[in-house]
């Protein structure tokens, strides 16, 4: 039998069964440890729900958030090139004989 819980916060045990208070069963605790990764990844899935809601209610706020990511990636892109008077674009060729 399994009890219910509000969410994964929750820090008691959520599996009850037949075995007495203070007995350590391997399987018990495996099952234990199974139903809170079970709900931790049920919190995670609900995040990434709101996060893509978030996406088709406004899609205009993920352009802008790309837009300024790629600004950001150029910028720190030409910084990292230097100041190349030849106009090589920061690659070096070797000539190789």
């Amino acid at each position: 039998m399994v009890a219910t819980s509000d969410g994964p916060d929750d820090d008691d045990e959520r599996v009850t069964g037949d075995a007495a208070e203070g007995e350590s069963d391997p399987g018990h605790d495996v099952v234990v440890h199974l139903q809170a990764a079970a709900l931790e990844v049920i919190a995670a899935v609900r995040a990434v729900l709101d996060a893509a809601e978030g996406v088709v209610r406004d899609p205009a706020a993920v352009v802008t958030l790309a837009s300024s990511l790629a600004a950001r990636a150029r910028h720190g892109h030409d910084e990292s090139m230097g100041d190349d008077s030849e106009g090589s674009g920061g690659v070096q060729h070797i000539p190789v004989s």
